[in-house]
């Protein structure tokens, strides 16, 4: 069957109204795209009446005082993680001497937690507590300065960054040494299982007198290794930094403790491994 041009014409879209879709079709996508990338700020919600009446101002530098408290309390989380790491060993029981992790170990996440919780902590918390008007100056002047959402950057920093320094610094909290009369007990890193050596089955001791670096040269860093029958292998130096020497009395008690007679190497790999005994 043929249809005339007269026919085909009726279906046809008349140019003004095909250009009027072009252009809604383009809008939509604009703003679709414009919400994707940038969607608006929290305080273009809709808020309840009540919400909007501006409460009685706060005191001139309130705002930064309670930044300042909240940089202040995180990083007082480093008494906290040092803290939690000597309860920690203190759960194994009665020790002579106990070696733990060095200080720097628990100076990164309150650092971190410090710098970038504090600003999105208060900015929130106003928005909680109503006080809108606060929390927007406040956003408005960084977004001026910073030429970006500083709100929604924080508060990515803060899950992005301090959220994995969390993490890996709670895993280091059971490290930890002790010397205890008959047995000495290692905490590793990331484990709940404390790792116990009879004193009374360890077959050699050996003091190192450094470290070889990957470059082949030789750095100083005295250490003590004591094998066991079972084949595992202590070092006296093991909740170290890896750079610095074994302390003289965890060398003298560990000395005293196993009864053996020291032997002398340059480094660990020098030293042979023991059989395990069957």
């Amino acid at each position: 069957m043929e249809y005339s041009n007269s026919h085909l014409s009726c279906f046809k879209i008349p140019q003004s109204m095909s250009a009027k879709l072009l252009f809604w079709l383009v809008f939509g996508l604009f703003i679709a795209l414009a919400r994707r990338i940038a969607p608006p700020r929290f305080r273009a919600t809709e808020r309840s009446y009540l919400d909007s009446q501006k409460p009685k101002p706060l005191p001139t530098g309130m705002v930064g005082a309670a930044m300042w408290a909240v940089g202040i309390a995180m990083a007082l989380l480093f008494f906290v993680l040092s803290a939690l790491n000597h309860w920690w060993a203190s759960l194994d029981g009665p020790a002579i001497l106990t070696q733990y992790p060095t200080s720097f170990t628990w100076m990164f996440l309150p650092g971190f937690a410090a710098l970038a919780i504090p600003w999105p902590l208060v900015v929130w918390y106003l928005r909680r507590v109503g006080r809108w008007e606060e929390a927007d100056a406040v956003e408005d002047d960084s977004d001026l300065k910073g030429g970006a959402n500083t709100y929604r950057l924080m508060k990515w920093l803060s899950i992005g960054i301090v959220g994995p320094i969390a993490l890996f610094t709670l895993a280091a909290i059971p490290i930890h040494l002790s010397i205890a009369g008959s047995e000495a007990r290692l905490g590793h890193y990331a484990s709940l299982r404390t790792e116990r050596f009879p004193l009374n089955q360890a077959r050699r001791l050996t003091i190192v007198d450094g470290i070889r670096l990957r470059d082949g040269s030789f750095k100083s860093a005295k250490d003590l290794i004591i094998d066991f029958a079972d084949g595992r292998r202590l070092r006296g130096n093991q909740v170290g930094d890896g750079g610095t020497s074994i302390p003289d009395n965890v060398t003298q008690l560990l000395i005293t403790k196993t009864g053996l007679t020291p032997e002398r190497a340059l480094t660990i790999q020098d030293i042979p491994r023991l059989r395990a005994e069957q």
